[in-house]
């Protein structure tokens, strides 16, 4: 029969619609599914979606209407109102309990026995689809999990067409993914997505169903899930931004589309990052209309988790998949970000050069297009922070990779200076590009941008700065060109000056630049410039440093000297000397120039042949500045001028005056020479000599100059009659100089002179014999005025020795006196022996004569001799016979010797030793010679 076909009511609706929502709470949330309120938010599902037949309305008060049943059931029914009571008694039971939180197990355990009591009885009724799910609801509420998942697939598989079926589906794929049972899960979400989009829970079981994919890492099978929810609940069009794009999202959907695109990231997170999302879409051979909001979606994900890195490459990967997508930019942008927040202050860097490299105006990637505002921001922004990023490198640095880096700033700094020309903040880019190219030893180039900085632009702060800084590095660009380039930087150098100091007359540097300008004009020989600007530099209000206008004189006097304007620099020296204080130590430099400029004017006149004026001027050098270095020169040159003008008194003047100033000075040698030819010629002789002497002692001149020098000062003193000197320079010469022989045997033959006039008989006898000695000496040497010299020489010793011999009186006792006599005659003899063998004829006569003398005194000696006192007259006759006897051998050789002269007539030979050797042997042998006629007698022994 057809049973009647009950209505729910509509708690027991609610109740079944909460059932469901049961499933959704808290124990899923504590399974990592995300918490989805618009899921538990739900409405009941309508009664097209669930074939569940309202019962009648339930009375207000649930105790009164189980009474109810419980008294109709002691009624004793017939079985169906009595099966329908005990079913709705159950499930009124339950709907008490779930309102009271299931507080009471026993009394749902009453109605779980009620609904197996039903189903015991009334196995396979077509509506015990109901039973079971309310049985399987009863098992959940009192936590026997297990038992409702049973009972929940025994209603699927023995009511495979009940309209209860998704929903028993739902709630079983619910309570196995509470319990972990992905797998299982994963089959019941995937039976009720196949109900159809128009399905209950059809929402609610795709998330789930997608989770539950996640759980067990089925990534690229979930992402299309959760892709398909984005497709649906995001705003239509391609999406970008996530929290625009969710925030367009209805607030009941919010959640869902939230954590669907959360789930995404951590899919692909999983996978690898933002190369899977290249891999899957390439796998997929597609990509959702919003993908670029995945990339976001995942990057941020990373940057949450402080995974930057991962976040930079996910960026990175939309741009390699995409490079032409006009958002590229925007995600190299988000590269940047990640690294700087994350503290990868290279990769930061690097990353910004990767922007501006890509998406600068000349790039491949505008194809022509001009770039957005937006990225002109970003590069104009870009540029300057790598610029000054490597210049403060450089800066930080002392590695010799420093320079590179400057030049890598500048370049950056050049892309500004040529893309955004019109930049407010050109002029202080343009000042950095030339900072880093001079850093970075660009000197040129950076001289010429700053000049550039400073003068191409309107009006700037920088202006004045960049100015200088001009100046300063054509100076450094002078030192580092090859010589031959200097002049050419210097000149650039003074024009960047000049124009600094026309356009910047307030500029703290200006008397700076000025006075620079100065010098390097005149260091390029530009003299009459370089006297201008120093002259402007002097004028200067307020007036320069006392050491810039010192400098500024010093380069007029510098140009004047270099132009030959002699007279003007000395003047111009003469001003910058008065300002320099006493200890300055440039002073002597300054009083070395001026002394130059009075010399040059010397020179000047000397060479147009005004000697006088060119002394005058070269004395004018020691009158202004005393200690001049070059005043010793000038002292010289104006004594050799007026040696030129034979102006012996001013000349010896100055050179003695030379001579007592500079003792030290090289040039004494040559004073003392001119001093000697002047004096000369001045008829001082002595004074010369004293010059002569002086060279002669000095040791730094020639061997033929000191030995000149020396004979010369010698005779000289001779002239001029001063003996001691003469004497003293004569035995100098001779210590000194053994050659010639000559100059030497006449030196001590004046010097032997000099002793006899003296009366000196020892330094007399002395230089006699040096003077014989050193003819001796002389060996192969000797010539024939040496030899005569020697030869009269030691006729002087021998008449010396036969004098002495004369001295010794042969007195009492005789035997003692007589010895000496004796000996002294023999030393006479052979002296006179030894002056007779030169050969000579004149010494050899005499000391011939002389031979005879002094045997013919030793013979009268012995006649004169005394007596022995107390001789009887016999006694003393026979005492003289005897001395007589004794005396008469020596008068015989007195003969022979004068006899040996006498003979010397037969060579032609007659003089005054021959005619006393006659006059002798007349008086010695009258008997013989007496009747010869002698010559007159005038030789005269020396006493």
């Amino acid at each position: 029969m057809t049973r009647p076909t009950l209505r729910l009511r509509a708690p027991m609706a609610a109740s079944v619609a909460a059932l469901f929502l049961a499933g959704c709470s808290t124990q899923a949330e504590k399974n990592a599914a995300p918490p989805i309120r618009s899921i538990t938010r739900q409405a009941a599902p309508t009664q097209t979606q669930l074939p569940i037949i309202r019962s009648e309305p339930i009375a207000p008060d649930p105790d009164k209407a189980l009474q109810n049943y419980r008294e109709l059931l002691k009624l004793s029914p017939d079985d169906d109102t009595r099966n329908e009571a005990l079913r709705r008694q159950a499930d009124l039971q339950i709907q008490v309990e779930d309102a009271k939180g299931n507080s009471d197990p026993a009394l749902i355990g009453k109605s779980i026995e009620t609904y197996q009591q039903l189903l015991a009885q009334r196995p396979g009724a077509p509506d015990n689809d109901r039973v079971l799910y309310q049985l399987a609801r009863g098992y959940q509420n009192i936590g026997q999990t297990d038992q409702a998942i049973a009972t929940l697939r025994r209603l699927a598989a023995e009511y495979p067409t009940s309209n209860l079926i998704g929903d028993a589906r739902f709630r079983s794929a619910e309570l196995l993914y509470n319990l972990g049972r992905y797998p299982e899960a994963e089959v019941d979400y995937a039976f009720v997505l196949g109900l159809g989009a128009n399905a209950s829970f059809h929402e609610s079981a795709q998330y789930k169903y997608g989770w539950t994919l996640f759980k067990q890492t089925k990534y690229d099978q979930g992402l299309p899930v959760f892709f398909a929810i984005l497709d649906r609940e995001l705003p239509p069009g391609e999406l970008e931004d996530p929290d625009a794009a969710l925030e367009a999202v209805p607030k009941d959907k919010a959640d869902l589309a939230s954590s669907s695109l959360r789930v995404s990231s951590l899919s692909f997170a999983a996978l690898g990052g933002g190369n899977a999302i290249n891999a899957h879409f390439q796998k997929i051979g597609s990509e959702p209309r919003f993908y670029p909001l995945i990339y976001n979606a995942l990057g941020g994900l990373f940057v949450e988790k402080r995974r930057f890195s991962d976040a930079a490459l996910t960026y990175s990967a939309f741009i390699e998949r995409y490079p032409l997508h006009a958002s590229a930019p925007k995600f190299q942008k988000g590269v940047i970000n990640a690294y700087d927040q994350g503290g990868f202050n290279d990769l930061v860097v690097r990353e910004k050069e990767r922007y501006v490299t890509a998406y600068e105006p000349s790039a491949a990637y505008w194809a022509g297009r001009a770039p957005t505002p937006e990225v002109l921001t970003e590069l104009r922004k870009g540029m300057e922070d790598l610029g000054r990023h490597y210049q403060a490198m450089a800066q930080a640095g002392t590695a010799p990779g420093n320079a590179a880096n400057f030049v890598k700033a500048a370049g950056w700094y050049k892309k500004i200076l040529d893309n955004f020309a019109s930049d407010p903040k050109i002029a202080e880019v343009n000042l950095l590009y030339a900072d880093s190219l001079y850093d970075g030893g660009r000197t040129s180039e950076a001289a010429g941008q700053y000049m550039k900085t400073a003068y191409d632009y309107p009006s700037h702060p920088k202006a004045s700065e960049a100015a200088y800084a001009a100046v300063q590095a054509w100076q450094r660009l002078a030192k580092e060109v090859p010589p031959a380039d200097r002049a050419a930087a210097l000149r650039q150098s003074i024009d960047a000056s000049l124009k600094l100091a026309d356009t910047f007359n307030d500029h703290p540097q200006w008397n700076v630049v000025v006075t620079r300008a100065a010098q390097d004009l005149y260091e390029i020989k530009a003299t009459d410039e370089a006297v201008t600007v120093s002259e402007r530099l002097i004028a200067r209000t307020p007036p320069a440093t006392a050491d810039q206008r010192r400098i500024a004189f010093g380069v007029v006097a510098d140009a004047r000297f270099a132009q030959g304007r002699y007279p003007e620099a000395e003047a111009a020296y003469g001003r910058l000397l008065a300002l320099l204080p006493a200890n300055a130590p440039e002073r002597k430099l300054v009083i070395d120039q001026l002394a130059a400029s009075i010399y040059k004017q010397g020179e000047a006149a000397r060479d147009g042949g005004d000697l006088r004026a060119a002394a005058e001027a070269f004395l004018r050098v020691g009158a202004t500045v005393p200690d001049a270095s070059i005043r010793p020169n000038a002292d010289f040159d104006a004594a050799s001028a007026y040696l030129a003008l034979e102006d012996w008194p001013k000349a010896t003047a100055a050179l003695e005056g030379f001579r007592s100033r500079y003792p030290g000075n090289a040039l004494v040698a040559d004073v003392d020479k001119k001093l000697a030819a002047a004096y000369q010629k001045d008829g001082k002789p002595a004074l010369a000599a004293s010059a002569l002497q002086r060279i002669a002692s000095r040791p730094g001149e020639s061997a033929d100059t000191r030995r000149e020098s020396a004979w010369l000062a010698a005779t000289l003193y001779d002239e001029a009659k001063q003996k001691p000197q003469a004497s003293k320079a004569y035995e100098f010469y001779i210590s000194n100089f053994a050659l010639p022989i000559e100059r030497g045997i006449a030196g001590r033959r004046r010097l032997a002179d000099y002793a006899l006039e003296t009366r000196d008989r020892g330094r007399y006898l002395y230089w006699l014999r040096d003077l014989v000695k050193a003819d001796e000496a002389a060996g192969a040497g000797r010539t024939d005025a040496s030899k005569l010299a020697g030869a009269q020489a030691a006729l002087e010793l021998a008449l010396a020795s036969a004098q002495d011999a004369r001295s010794i009186r042969l007195s009492l006792p005789v035997e003692k006196s007589l010895p000496a006599r004796k000996n002294a005659t023999e030393v006479a003899v052979q002296a006179l022996n030894r002056a007779a063998a030169y050969g000579f004829a004149d010494t050899a006569t005499a000391a011939t004569y002389e031979l005879g003398v002094v045997y013919r005194d030793f013979s009268r000696a012995l006649i004169d001799s005394e007596r022995p006192k107390g001789l009887k007259p016999d006694e003393l006759e026979q005492y003289n016979l005897l001395i007589e006897e004794q005396a008469d051998p020596f008068d015989q050789k007195a003969i022979e010797a004068h006899e040996v002269n006498l003979k010397r007539v037969n060579q032609n030979l007659w003089n005054k030793s021959i005619a006393a050797s006659a006059k002798a042997l007349g008086e010695l042998a009258p008997a013989k010679y007496g009747k010869r006629e002698t010559r007159e007698d005038s030789y005269e022994s020396l006493r």
